[in-house]
């Protein structure tokens, strides 16, 4: 519910009593580590200067509240950036920051002067120094200079605004007592923060956009006396622009009690770290409410202010930090005359976290991932392109001590854009959004928590976007007619878990198409399906199959049957699964099945499974079993030019340099080719034929530490 964090923040009260107004800061007396920031538009430079007694090794930045997501980051010459699954910026350096220095982050934000939490460590680990920095000075130079740069020149105090030009006016235009008004003004200083006033007492906040434009809502207090009243949009100078209107009084006046005993509604007491949490209640209309989260030590962690509207309701919303430490917290709200308390837990509330190295890679890269989950049971990864086709998967074994990790490796023509990496274990999902050759995208990611439903049942629908994105929902039922429709606001982490309840829904395939802006995601579940189908046929397109090979299979049973597909190696171990149904004619077809790059040789079998009844089909996958470490092309047909060819291996080093040389029909040395081996001894290259290549039979060596291996690819 609360930001955990062993930052210490003094909140200087305006009006004590009404908690009107607050400002959170960081008092110089415990901040070891001084911050400061400038802001022009989405992008913001954060300066840190290490007035410690030791070095500073880390610096964790997270984004405070309503804030959203970091778009991208740039750091200084000698520090290294990266971003965790739950949001996190984590900067390190070789060099770690003496006392004294100071060093610069670039960031850029979906909003503009974000505010910005963030945490420094020592070379051990030790935590030294938590704030807050809220970003609100304009500069005209976002870039991020290395010590080697020419300083900047100092960037010269806001000229004082001018409103001369500036006007505004408020929907609708005769307000009562209690209206939402919507307030819409042009012509005002551009990225600037203005106070919305009525009769001098402050309704709400507002910014100016990049051309000067205001856009906001308020809430006209229910107890204002009906009259002539003045609104205005007053700058940090003090300056004015006023509008002069007649309220008249709303007919539910006297249906709000002028008091109203402190209310904290019942909730959820346990959270994760990175976990969404939010808090209603109520409290007398036009007060506040003060909210404190103290650790089981009693030291206090965190302070927020809660505005109370014109009915009487308040709200609060955070972000648990994605490095929260697990234990209880005590939280208190009050209003000035009573005080509630109560405890939550924060604790591991998923059962798998993944976390990439990078959220953003080149191609030739290989995307490292690590992470933990239960002991219990095995982890699913898939992996999809930018196109959205599924180009990874495997089964890991969870060892004793709960962590996991995996790579994949990419190839200097891979297709550059978001991949998305999905890692499943039981009910539970963890969605990945990784960038190659740029930064991830924004788009939908969406994840039923099974394929098949019965009636009684709810379906979960994990989905991820952008944070506080208002997402449309459509359900197609089996007849192609729309069954629901709905609107879907995703979290502060941009994640939403929705729920169908299946009640009333017949037996069949229903679609599901998740639009925002101009990303549209789809995904299928179904309801009732039977298994026990009766005759299954199964095959595969052919019989042999290298390694790095995609698989596409066929088959047929019962018209709207469920059918569980398993892939097994010669050793009989379990390489990958899938469930699958028949359409309305019986049939079937997968093809994200495919030969791992580092596969055994030998006959593979692939059996589908519904009820008691089963059939499978074998396949050969091709190698040279008397040579430990084997290369291959992925065709044995000649190829032409511009085709792409992929070159596999096997059975070498682990995760070494490798280095492939291509020979001319003379014997002359074409081409040289580097990677890395896998953590299994495999790798792959892509290799595009030139348009100018000679025709012939071209020799391929593959050399991985003392292991060498030859193979040959015709050109025509």
């Amino acid at each position: 519910m609360f930001i955990d964090s062993k930052m210490s923040m003094r909140m200087l009260f305006v009006a004590l009593m009404l908690f009107a107004a607050v400002a959170i800061g960081v008092p110089a007396a415990f901040a070891e580590t001084a911050a400061k920031g400038t802001g022009f538009e989405k992008t913001s430079i954060i300066e840190f200067t290490n007035n410690d007694t030791v070095e500073i090794n880390t610096v964790r930045i997270w984004l405070g509240k309503d804030i959203g997501d970091f778009k991208s980051f740039k750091t200084e010459k000698g520090w290294t950036g990266t971003k965790s699954a739950e949001g996190l910026l984590i900067f390190t350096s070789s060099k770690p920051l003496k006392p004294g220095e100071s060093v610069k982050f670039g960031i850029k934000t979906e909003v503009g002067n974000p505010a910005i939490n963030w945490r420094t460590l020592d070379t051990r680990g030790n935590e030294l120094t938590t704030g807050r920095t809220e970003i609100g000075k304009p500069v005209q130079d976002t870039s991020i200079q290395t010590p080697k740069d020419t300083p900047q020149t100092p960037v010269a105090p806001a000229a004082p605004t001018n409103l001369d030009s500036a006007k505004f006016r408020i929907i609708p235009e005769s307000p009562k007592n209690g209206d939402e008004i919507r307030v819409i003004g042009e012509g005002f200083p551009p990225n600037s923060h203005f106070n919305f006033l009525i009769d001098n007492e402050k309704l709400d906040d507002f910014s100016s956009d990049g051309s000067g434009n205001v856009l906001g809502r308020a809430k006209i207090p229910l107890n204002k006396q009906e009259g002539r009243v003045e609104f205005a949009l007053s700058d940090d100078q003090g300056q004015k622009k006023t509008l002069s209107i007649r309220i008249v009084g709303g007919e539910n006046i006297a249906t709000v009690p002028s008091t109203q005993k402190l209310v904290v509604n019942p909730g959820s007491n346990i959270f994760g770290p990175g976990d969404t949490a939010t808090v209603s209640g109520m409290a007398k209309p036009g007060s506040a409410v003060a909210i404190t989260a103290k650790d089981a030590s009693g030291k206090k962690i965190y302070e927020a202010v809660a505005q109370v509207d014109s009915q009487g309701k308040w709200s609060h919303e955070t972000v648990i930090p994605p490095d929260a430490e697990l234990g209880t917290r005590t939280i208190e709200f009050t209003n000035g005359q009573e005080t509630i308390t109560k405890t939550i837990s924060i604790s591991v509330t998923k059962t798998i976290r993944i976390t990439p190295s990078s959220i953003r890679y080149e191609p030739g890269d290989r995307m490292l991932f690590n992470g933990t989950a239960s002991t219990t049971q095995p982890v699913e990864i898939f992996i999809k392109d930018p196109i959205g086709k599924e180009i990874y998967s495997d089964i890991l074994t969870v060892n004793e001590t709960g962590t996991i990790n995996f790579g994949f490796q990419t190839t200097q023509t891979s297709t550059k854009g978001t991949y998305v990496v999905i890692a499943t274990q039981g009910q539970d999902s963890e969605i990945l959004r990784i960038g190659l050759g740029e930064a991830p995208s924004e788009q939908l990611v969406a994840k039923f928590d099974k394929l098949n439903y019965a009636s009684t049942e709810t379906a979960r629908l994990t989905i991820q976007g952008p944070a506080k994105a208002a997402v449309s929902l459509l359900i197609i039922d089996p007849s192609d007619r729309a069954k629901l429709t709905d609107s879907v606001t995703l979290g502060l982490d941009g994640r939403k878990d929705y729920e169908i309840n299946l009640s009333g829904y017949k037996s069949g395939v229903y679609s599901v198409v998740l639009k925002y802006l101009k990303s549209q995601v789809s995904e299928v579940f179904a309801v009732g399906l039977s298994t026990g189908s009766g005759e299954i046929k199964l095959q595969a397109t052919k019989q042999t199959y290298l390694l790095g090979e995609g698989m596409l299979l066929l088959g047929s049973s019962k018209p709207n049957v469920l059918i569980k597909l398993e892939m097994y190696d010669p050793s009989g171990e379990l390489i990958k699964r899938k469930e699958v149904f028949t359409d309305k004619e019986g049939k079937f077809s997968e093809g994200t099945f495919r030969i791992p790059a580092d596969a055994k040789q030998g006959m593979w079998v692939v059996r589908g499974t519904s009820g008691p009844n089963y059939a499978e089909t074998k396949v050969e996958v091709v190698g040279t079993v008397e040579q430990a470490f084997v290369v291959n092309v992925d065709k044995s047909t000649p190829y032409r030019s511009g085709d792409l060819v992929k070159i596999v291996g096997a059975g070498g080093g682990k995760t070494q340099t490798v280095i492939v040389t291509m020979f001319d029909p003379k014997g002359a040395k074409y081409a040289e080719l580097n990677t890395f081996s896998t953590s299994t001894g495999s790798f792959q290259i892509t290799w595009k034929v030139p348009g100018s290549i000679d025709p012939g039979e071209y020799k391929i060596v593959a050399k991985l530490g003392n292991d060498n291996a030859e193979t040959k690819l015709t050109i025509q």
